[in-house]
């Protein structure tokens, strides 16, 4: 009993100042992949909810950084020539993910109203939708067709991603943050060994 005593006074104690320390917000931006390989990246864009929590305990100006957000990483192939039909084909592709990245960065002040950051950390995404076509162009005349109407579920591409990312920004009257970020991929989305590189810029508003 009086370890549940002591427990709940010290729960009493530390959970309000990491309250105080806890801040939520939502986010929105732009990305560009850049994927592995031949293949072109295409713009997208990235929306969801953020949380940070300060870590003063370590020193001031730490701080823990986490989202999770509906991300689009589209791609387009080089293009397929074959010899013997004459036909040029070109394969196309935008998968979204639900990605949760978690980064440790550190906030520099620079004014009451401006500080600049930088933090580092993995993500880890989940496959949700995505269609895949295919232009098919012969003679000067193309056809383009549905591959595949869910490219996770027809297994077109990994449902499960990882890899590391790195952020650089703004935060600006204490609320307003805009960041650039680049999140290498560490494992292969398909067949072909393409890996997801993606620069993401973000503009977030925390509470």
């Amino acid at each position: 009993m009086k370890k549940l005593i002591v427990m709940a006074l010290l729960g009493a104690m530390v959970l309000p100042s990491m309250a105080q320390e806890f801040r939520v917000g939502a986010t929105a931006g732009v990305n560009v992949n850049a994927p592995s390989g031949d293949d072109t990246g295409l713009t997208g864009f990235n929306v969801g909810v953020k949380g940070e929590l300060g870590l003063p305990q370590a020193t001031e100006g730490w701080f823990m950084d986490f989202s999770a957000l509906l991300s689009s990483h589209g791609w387009k192939s080089t293009g397929y020539y074959d010899n013997i039909t004459g036909t040029s084909l070109q394969w196309e592709a935008t998968p979204y993910y639900l990605s949760i990245p978690v980064h440790v960065g550190y906030k520099f002040n620079c004014s009451d109203n401006l500080k600049l950051f930088a933090s580092v950390g993995p993500y880890a995404s989940i496959g949700l939708f995505g269609k895949e076509t295919v232009t098919a162009t012969l003679a000067g005349k193309s056809t383009t067709s549905t591959a595949s109407n869910n490219v996770f579920a027809d297994k077109a591409h990994e449902r499960f991603d990882w890899g590391l990312g790195l952020r650089f920004g703004a935060e600006l009257y204490e609320h307003w943050q805009l960041s650039v970020g680049y999140d290498w991929g560490m494992k292969d989305t398909n067949k072909a060994g393409m890996r997801n590189r993606t620069l993401s810029v973000s503009c977030a508003y925390v509470f």
